[in-house]
């Protein structure tokens, strides 16, 4: 991560540098006023706090080098102008490594924070929790370095004063680093996000405010000057939650650093209840901690304050978002043509549309909680053939079981004797854990599309019927002018004799466009009647009964496999492409057809049809598939309904079919997919 990442200001590099310069010099200044001999230590050390910050803010690898030639020089020399002893001088050549080590811990464990490479400020307890540990990481590990090269370099200094030179440091990250670190982060945030990052406080906001400084005044006034021998130290946390409950938490860190900052200083004039204490040192130590007790118990208070608003202002807008989506749900759902209805385990009825309470618009809306009347007619249901439906088969029942319905038909006649064709699918739907099992319903109205469909099978039977009628009586005649015409020796008699040839022609491709036409409707409309089918018995069926042309034709059959099918609709595949290798041949080549049969992925069942015809030119190779479409010239006759016949069945069968070049050779191979298993037809079907 690089260092460029932590700041974006505006502000020049030589005044960055000297601003900072001139707080670090003022604070170390203020620190070495404050020291204890003999030992020459200083008895705070904000200069900790605030070296970590100026480095923290660097805004590229230039910049930081800069800094830390300048914190060293500001250390060195003014150690050396306020007595400091050569060695103090000497080792404090090492103060930067103590802000640096913080850093790199941060940019390890908070590497989304300002100050860590990040651009954002401390908004959780855990960001808040990182930050302290990582200070006393930071610090412990230079503590270790400098006590060490002391023990060397000063043989009269004592473990008791790295402890104490430890603890200031800790307290001075822990106050004044905490507060840099918060601040940058603050300023950085809303830089980025556009926003001012302090608003003009309302009337509300200024009174708390006053009100808070009014109480740390009175018990400044009270406690230290008035009547210092009283412990009321402890009140000051009272105004610091206050604040944390009331502002944000740069000013609560504000306000922590200010009052903290009051009682050290009182505290060094020699006023209140921590000037008590006799020894110097000790008394540092006190206010010290004093200071860092506010600031973690101000930070913890306003942290966790602000986290608890965010996910209240989250919730808040789930619910308006969720609540927009179930309105928008009822919406859709009110005005839905299928019914739907989420049914729990036992029977109770959660929720039902508009569709499913008025039978499909049939009668007035029947609430849900509405009970049976006594001797009541009930509806029933059953299965397409027309034996009633169980109990164990119905589609609620089974999706409590844990099946998926999809698009099941099923014949029903309500209470008022009502008939429909319904398409139904049931699933279950999610639930809480110990609660009972909730499945949804959806019912369509399929009995008009199911009367048409009949209705168009029928008419399409029948127009078959009406017109091969005419076609049996033309074909016959012609047949038998035929049979005179050619014992006739006659010219007129020989030269109609290959014009009738031509009617019956003519005829056949009329009987076979026709036969077609109602294949292709059966194709599409007829209902599967699925079942596991043999391949190899079909195929040995097809062999023994298709007829060949007169140069003959070879049919093989290789491995093949069971699959889950409607047993006519597969031999009609099966024909139809035999039947097509059989016609669209070379002349004078014998048409051989060679039949395999593999599982596939899925639990389908991949059949290669082969042969060595004129094949399929390559950009005809998906459209052979549409309806009426032909491929090839006027040498070769056909009503362009056979393979959309065959893509239509196995279409419904969830597979797909396609074709490629033959890889024996010369010729087509027409592949394509079918289920091997209930199981595998359900699922290619979802």
């Amino acid at each position: 991560m690089s260092w460029a990442e932590t700041g974006s200001s505006s502000v020049p590099s030589v005044v960055r540098w000297t601003a900072w310069s001139a707080a670090l010099v003022f604070v170390m200044l203020l620190s070495r006023s404050l020291v204890v001999q003999p030992d020459n230590v200083s008895l705070i050390a904000p200069s900790s706090g605030l070296a970590l910050v100026w480095l923290a803010s660097a805004r590229d690898r230039r910049e930081l080098v800069v800094d830390i030639v300048l914190v060293t020089l500001i250390t060195v020399v003014v150690l050396a102008l306020t007595n400091g002893t050569a060695m103090q001088v000497v080792l404090s050549v090492l103060f930067p490594l103590q802000p640096l080590a913080v850093i790199y811990v941060l940019r390890h464990w908070t590497p989304h924070l300002w100050g860590a490479g990040g651009r954002r400020a401390m908004g959780t307890m855990a960001d808040f929790g990182l930050v302290l540990l990582a200070m006393v990481v930071g610090v412990l590990a230079y503590s270790v370095l400098r006590t060490a090269l002391g023990e060397l370099l000063i043989p009269e200094e004592t473990l008791r004063l790295a402890l104490g030179r430890t603890t200031r440091s800790i307290a001075a990250m822990a106050t004044i680093g905490v507060g840099g670190l918060l601040l940058g982060g603050w300023l950085a945030e809303h830089r980025d996000q556009g926003r001012p990052a302090f608003n003009r406080p309302n009337p509300a906001d200024l009174g708390q405010a006053l009100g808070a400084t009014a109480a740390t005044a009175v018990i400044f006034g009270f406690g230290f000057v008035l009547h210092p021998e009283t412990p009321t130290t402890f009140m000051l946390t009272l105004t610091i939650v206050w604040v944390a409950v009331r502002f944000n938490p740069v000013v609560t860190a504000a306000a922590c650093l200010l009052t903290g900052a009051a009682g050290v200083w009182f505290t060094i004039l020699d006023v209140g209840p921590i000037a008590a204490i006799d020894d110097p040192v000790s008394q540092a130590a006190v206010a010290q901690v004093f200071v860092v007790v506010l600031m973690v118990l101000g930070m913890t208070i306003s942290l966790s304050r602000r986290q608890v608003l965010s996910t209240v202002a989250m919730l808040q807008e789930s619910e308006a978002i969720l609540a927009i989506r179930a309105e928008e749900l009822d919406m859709v759902m009110a005005h839905l043509d299928d019914g739907v209805a989420i049914i729990e385990e036992g029977g109770r009825v959660l929720h039902a549309n508009q569709a499913l309470l008025t039978a499909f618009g049939s009668r007035e809306a029947q609430p849900l909680e509405r009970v049976a009347e006594p001797g009541e007619e009930k509806g029933q249901a059953y299965h397409p053939d027309g034996r009633p439906l169980a109990d164990a088969e119905n589609p609620l029942h089974r999706a409590l079981a844990g099946e998926v319905i999809e698009a099941e038909e099923i014949h029903h006649t309500d209470e008022f004797g009502v008939f429909r064709v319904l398409e139904c699918s049931a699933f279950q739907v999610p639930h809480a854990e110990g609660a009972p099992k909730r499945v949804m319903i959806v019912l369509r109205d399929i009995t008009t599309a199911s009367n048409y469909r009949e209705s168009l099978v029928s008419f399409a039977g029948t127009v078959a019927h009406d017109l091969n009628n005419p076609l049996s009586v033309i074909d016959g005649w012609a047949e038998a002018l035929e049979e005179r015409l050619s014992e006739s020796d006659e010219t007129d008699a020989v030269a109609a004799a290959p014009m009738v040839q031509h009617i019956r022609v003519g005829v056949d491709q009329m009987r076979a466009f026709i036969s077609d036409l109602l294949a292709h409707a059966v194709a599409r409309d007829q209902s599967l009647k699925c079942e596991p089918v043999s391949l190899t018995t079909l195929v040995k069926h097809i062999v023994a009964t298709r007829d060949r042309p007169q140069s003959g034709g070879e049919i093989v059959a290789g491995e093949l496999v069971d699959v889950w099918a409607d047993r006519v609709l597969v031999r009609q595949v099966l024909d139809n492409l035999i039947g097509n290798a059989f016609k669209y041949i070379a002349p004078d080549t014998v048409p051989r057809v060679v039949v395999e049969a593999e599982p596939a992925e899925k639990g389908m069942a991949r059949v290669q049809v082969r042969d060595n015809g004129i094949g399929v030119p390559l950009d005809q190779r998906d459209a052979i598939f549409e309806d009426f479409h032909r491929a090839t010239g006027a040498d070769y006759q056909g009503t362009g309904l056979g393979l959309a016949i065959c893509r239509r069945i196995v279409q419904r069968h969830g597979g797909t079919i396609r074709v490629t070049g033959n890889p024996d050779g010369v010729g087509s191979c027409f592949e394509f997919t079918l289920p091997m298993t209930p199981d595998a037809f359900t699922a290619a079907n979802t």
